[in-house]
């Protein structure tokens, strides 16, 4: 099966070729209310691989331990 590879309008497209929103049919709402949704939708972050790994945080030390006064 094909898949057809024609881009969809943005909705301020659609409302420049179908006019005045008060003069829409039923079919006119749903399809502009995807192309809305369809205009936010997030694509889901990669899953990391083996080698995109962070190295491990180092833990904090306790309270009552003052920081480190290391200098690099």
């Amino acid at each position: 099966m094909e898949v057809s590879r024609v881009a969809s309008p943005t909705p301020a497209q659609f409302r420049a070729v179908h006019g005045d929103m008060e003069w829409w049919q039923a079919v006119d709402f749903e399809v502009y209310e995807h192309l809305v949704e369809n205009e936010y939708v997030v694509a889901p972050r990669p899953r990391p691989g083996a080698g995109d790994r962070l190295p491990p945080r180092k833990p904090r030390p306790p309270a009552s331990e003052p920081p480190s006064q290391h200098t690099p």
